[in-house]
């Protein structure tokens, strides 16, 4: 069903289109009943004013929101990849004349607010195929773009990365020096739709390429965050003996890693290398600098923003699925294995 039109609302409350757009605005003569009346079928049919078509009489900018769901707020605007994201995404609704909300929405989230904002559309971060998050989605009727969800309806835009070879592009770097035992800070693998289970996708395969067998006792499955990737060196020194190296999946954990290694006497890369993934831009300023898989997180915020526009605009984008690419940023993290 399509989204509702004011027209819908008034004969749905039989009165006035007129009455209506008097009880969203808060202005003219109405009672109380008929304002109670039009709130209640408005709230029950999920009813959004046309923002931009008001926007063009009232001078006003249109407004999109990114959503992270499953994370709170606060947590959000402290990560540099949402901060790098964030920024990509202001400048692409910047050059269309839009503005952007930021949120994040901890456990279940309650989308319905979005409406009260008079939201134009969304651009969801990290949905997958979480049905009931969907459906919350869906039910909204406002154009979308997810990103990094692995979402399998065709029909639905996604921006998302090419996953797989960066971890295949990581590990193959890794095994280029020498390295033949490579512990693994994954994220959560076990969800199939997760970014950190088509990494590891790829780290697998160059292992397989090289000869290698695969060993679970290897994968440690953490949040990507800088005290994850900290407190995860006390369970990489299980391994020391054996395992020469390691692959974080996120930057913010080989950060973590980098400075447990500095307060535990490990010289990295002589005693251990260090890789990361994102090329977040301090990256490049620790010490030692980081080798990491290169995104451009600020062009796809830039190309999330572009698909949705596009959508509101009804300018219907020709390809609803972008997939981005990575590449391999050498530094002083990783070195050639040791000849014992």
């Amino acid at each position: 069903m399509d989204r509702p039109t004011i027209k819908d609302i008034a004969s749905m409350a039989n009165v006035s289109i007129g009455t209506v757009s008097n009880v969203i605005n808060g202005k003219g003569r109405f009672s109380e009943e008929t304002r109670k009346k039009i709130e209640k079928i408005i709230k029950q049919s999920n009813y959004m004013p046309n923002v931009a078509a008001r926007s063009l009489k009232d001078k006003l900018n249109p407004l999109i929101a990114l959503v992270v769901p499953f994370a709170p707020r606060g947590e959000i605007i402290m990560n540099p990849f949402f901060s790098q994201l964030i920024a990509g995404v202001e400048s692409g609704a910047r050059d269309r004349k839009f503005h952007v909300i930021v949120t994040g929405l901890k456990e279940e989230p309650e989308l319905s607010f979005l409406l009260e904002k008079h939201i134009n559309g969304l651009i969801v971060f990290g949905a997958n195929d979480n049905p009931e998050l969907l459906d919350d989605i869906q039910k909204l009727k406002l154009p979308t773009v997810y990103m990094d969800s692995y979402l399998a309806d065709s029909d639905l835009y996604q921006v998302g990365l090419n996953d797989e070879m960066g971890g295949y592009l990581g590990t193959k770097h890794l095994l280029n020096l020498g390295h033949r035992s490579i512990l693994v800070l994954s994220g959560k693998v076990t969800e199939v739709n997760s970014i950190g289970h088509y990494r590891l996708l790829g780290y697998r395969k160059a292992l397989e390429e090289a000869g290698i067998e695969y060993n679970h006792e290897l994968i440690i499955q953490n949040e990507f965050s800088v005290e994850e990737g900290y407190h995860s060196v006390q369970q990489m020194l299980q391994y020391k003996d054996r395992a020469t190296a390691i692959f974080a999946f996120s930057d913010m954990a080989a950060m973590g890693v980098l400075k447990a290694c500095y307060d535990l006497n490990i010289s990295v890369p002589e005693e251990f290398s260090v890789m990361g993934f994102d090329d977040l831009y301090f990256s490049e300023y620790l010490t030692p600098g980081l080798t990491t898989i290169r995104q451009d997180i600020y062009g796809r915020g830039q190309s999330a923003v572009k698909l949705l526009i596009d959508q509101i605009e009804n300018k219907n984008p020709q390809d609803r699925k972008i997939i981005s690419p990575v590449s391999l940023k050498v530094r002083q993290s990783t070195a050639p294995i040791r000849k014992q």
